[in-house]
């Protein structure tokens, strides 16, 4: 690397660096003054609004990149301009070309500082950027709008409490593969759990209820305090007797009848009955046969832990209630199950930094690309447009910096006017193609043109420019 290398990287280090403290201050400073009385009214001390603005000062740095690369580049020029150091390379014989592509180099790899901080370092701290200003120190409760999880199911809760993990009155819409609701779950409360090895959610005082097509049929509508079904008592009994599951006889003092362990299938409710046993309260007398067995009625007994597992035609677990016992009751056309410590859990990805997360509208600009294409692949994009645009714009925003910095040079390296008028042509093109950027991005066009079509139309003429230079 020449001395000249050298002391262009280094003016042009320099110069970022100010530019860096300059923009992130003023962007800091601004915010901060526009928002002041978020922070005033919760009485926020000085190190919570601190910690606010550190977190936010890793997306204001994806934000302001390249216009502190433009920025410092045209500073460093224009220094270099001013002392008449330009004049002297030339007078050398050296290309002004031998000048810009330093800066250029430069450019790239802060670029890619710029990368790595979108891909990497932001996605880890996703959720401290999601925060309101009002949020800065404590869990605020926040309403969830509509989040889809991995399964396809779209989540709706009235508050969720980030310090409880509590979801006050969720509401899900559970869906097939073709994206169609089949059943609903509502409940009075939620919290993040585990059950069978599954992550998901665990529901209080939660019904689980049919929306059209499959299940129609039902008669009642399961929730956490009873499980209708076909299958009461006697079937059990018939399934231990026939020899499809262990039997205790009675025998000794403590004479016990029960069936071990429990696995039957109701057609009609579509749901699978499981437990540990069914244990009766008062023993068979004599050797009973099958068709030999009393009503429902006469042989009651206890489920231990059992869980009544629905699933959907596709075979897709919609929801799984279990308690700790469950007794049955009879009445007019059927049954049920009466629960006890009822809870209904229904399987899910959606965890709780995803709820903390996607409070912010701006939510996928938080995440990663390898994140934003696993959420397009399973649907929990609610736009799926917005997300295809975030994806593309991963790709181009670098793309675009650099174009950014070769449009605003050659007005800078012009010797054709002083340093005033190309200073502020500079800035006039700049601004021209930054606003253009973010315009086709609103104007409502398919993601990739809205993308990529300021690179094809900016991309020639910013080359064209740059080779114009004489040198």
């Amino acid at each position: 690397m020449r001395i000249l290398d050298r002391y262009i990287i280094r003016s042009f280090l320099y110069s970022a660096v100010l530019w860096f403290v300059v923009l992130m201050a003023m962007r800091i400073v601004t915010d901060l003054f526009i928002n002041l009385d978020e922070f005033v009214e919760q009485k926020r001390t000085f190190s919570a609004i601190a910690s606010y603005y550190g977190y936010q000062s890793l997306a204001y740095v994806a934000q302001l990149g390249g216009v502190i690369i433009v920025a410092a580049a045209t500073f460093t020029l224009a220094m270099m301009n001013h002392t008449n150091e330009l004049v002297a390379i030339l007078a050398s014989g050296v290309s002004l070309h031998r000048v810009v592509w330093p800066i250029v180099l430069c450019a790239m790899l802060l670029g890619g500082l710029i990368v790595l901080d979108q891909e990497l370092v932001i996605p880890h701290f996703a959720d401290k950027l999601a925060r309101d200003r009002d949020d800065v120190a404590v869990g605020k409760s926040f309403r969830v709008h509509l989040i889809a999880d991995g399964q396809g199911s779209v989540w709706y809760g009235e508050t969720f409490n980030p310090v409880e993990d509590k979801m006050a009155r969720p509401v899900v819409a559970l869906r097939d593969s073709r994206l169609r609701q089949v059943a609903g779950i509502f409940g009075l409360e939620a919290s993040p759990g585990q059950m069978r090895g599954k992550d998901g959610w665990i529901f209080q005082d939660a019904v689980l209820s049919p929306a059209g097509g499959e299940g129609v049929a039902w008669s009642h509508t399961p929730d956490t305090r009873a499980v209708y079904s076909v299958v009461g008592p006697r079937k059990l009994v018939e399934r231990g007797l026939a020899g499809e599951a262990a039997m205790s006889r009675p025998a000794g003092d403590r004479p016990v009848l029960a069936v071990r362990p429990v696995s039957d299938d109701d057609a009609f409710y579509g749901m699978r009955i499981e437990a540990d046993r069914y244990a009766l309260d008062r023993p068979l007398a004599g050797d009973i046969q099958t068709e030999q067995l009393p009503d429902d009625d006469q042989l009651a007994g206890e489920l231990r832990n059992p869980t009544f597992t629905f699933r959907s035609q596709e075979g897709k677990v919609l929801c799984i209630f279990a308690a700790v016992a469950a007794r049955w009751r009879s009445q007019e056309g059927g049954g049920y199950w009466q629960l006890q410590d009822g809870r209904a859990f229904c399987p899910s990805d959606l965890t709780k930094e995803d709820l903390l997360l996607r409070r912010s509208s701006r939510w996928m600009d938080y995440l990663s690309s390898r994140q934003l294409t696993d959420i397009m692949q399973l649907r929990r994009a609610t736009d799926l447009d917005a997300a295809k645009l975030v994806k593309h714009v991963r790709v181009t925003e670098p793309i675009d910096n650099l174009i950014l910095l070769l449009l605003g040079l050659p007005f800078i390296l012009s010797r054709e006017r002083d340093i005033k008028a190309s200073a502020s042509l500079c800035l006039l093109t700049v601004a021209t193609f930054y606003a253009f950027i973010h315009l086709c991005r609103y104007l409502g066009l398919p993601a990739a043109w809205a993308a990529w079509v300021p690179i094809l139309l900016f991309g020639p003429i910013a080359v064209v420019m740059l080779d114009s230079i004489k040198t």
